[in-house]
């Protein structure tokens, strides 16, 4: 493909010391703070420059193309790709798989032209499919988390997804989580300051039986600095990954069906409190939501009446 030069067109200056792709894809990956999702990313990138190429994802380099000669019908063209083209299962991505990928591209032409490194964004007009709202088929009901709980027998795991559950934490939360965080509220409650989501803190109180059963999982020799959530193997924290294993064999043990991940617990927590009379404020500052519209989604995803129950039977 011709560079912007070789077409005649000269070069702006770039804000960043930025020559190619993957030197971009590197910088634009730092402004993304969830290092498990760095892989997702550059995947996602790599299956553009593979489609361009006609070539395998895990065989392209991403100096292979230079974006600043990507067009606005490379871009649609992808999108009707992978809204068409067969996977392994033989059928096409899901609309949320396609969206992320195409969400990437989006982030990542955006950030090129912030820094000056391109002139458009090809992929800004290009629109992201729309997905079906599963927020309800994530949600579990009281019985199944008090159960998960009930039949988890190793203390720590034990404690964190209680922890899970009444905090309404995201993993990422809970992964870096330390005894600084924990202190003493009132009539034997605790409370945790989390930190999370757009580098945002709250404060969140825990119930006395959970906060309990925080205390007894500090050894004599945890400092304040210590992970709270540790790993069987000396005091490393457990890692994201870890926390998603550990719900997710509570689940299977209590018998529940799907993919079931901390993130189902943190749906579930506010249900459950809306549903007991609790305040949508207060759940919001809880959950940690911007927008009040976001938390009202949960009371949606379980309606109390239907125009439908009037009808005749």
């Amino acid at each position: 493909m011709l560079t912007h030069t070789e077409q005649g067109m000269t070069p702006s200056r770039s804000m960043a010391d930025i020559a190619n792709t993957a030197q971009l894809v590197s910088l634009w990956l730092t402004t993304k703070r969830s290092k498990e999702s760095h892989r997702a990313y550059e995947t996602d990138i790599r299956c553009f420059v593979a489609f361009l190429l006609g070539q395998n994802p895990l065989q392209v380099r991403l100096n292979d193309i230079d974006l600043r000669t990507v067009t606005i019908n490379d871009v649609q063209a992808f999108a009707d790709f992978l809204e068409t083209h067969p996977t392994k299962t033989g059928l096409p991505l899901a609309p949320a798989s396609r969206a992320r990928r195409i969400a990437a591209l989006k982030s990542l032409l955006n950030y090129g032209c912030k820094i000056k490194y391109l002139y458009f964004n090809a992929a800004d007009d290009t629109l992201l499919p729309k997905t079906k709202d599963r927020l309800a088929e994530r949600i579990l009901s009281e019985v199944e988390v008090m159960t998960m709980v009930a039949l988890t027998t190793n203390e720590r795991d034990k404690a964190l997804i209680q922890f899970i559950y009444y905090t309404a934490a995201r993993v990422g939360e809970v992964a870096q989580l330390r005894w600084r965080d924990l202190r003493a509220s009132r009539d034997g409650q605790g409370q945790v300051t989390l930190f999370g989501k757009g580098e945002k803190s709250r404060t969140v109180l825990i119930p006395k039986k959970v906060y309990k059963a925080l205390l007894a999982l500090r050894s004599a020799s945890d400092t304040k600095d210590t992970a709270v959530f540790k790993s069987r193997k000396g005091a490393a924290p457990l890692r994201e990954r870890q926390i998603r294993d550990i719900v997710a064999a509570a689940a299977l043990k209590a018998g529940i069906q799907g993919k079931v991940s901390p993130h189902w617990l943190r749906h579930s927590h506010a249900s459950h409190s809306l549903d007991r009379g609790a305040p949508v404020q207060l759940v919001q500052q809880t959950l940690g939501h911007t927008s009040l519209h976001t938390t009202s989604r949960y009371a949606h995803a379980k309606p109390s009446d239907s125009s439908g129950l009037y009808l005749p039977g």
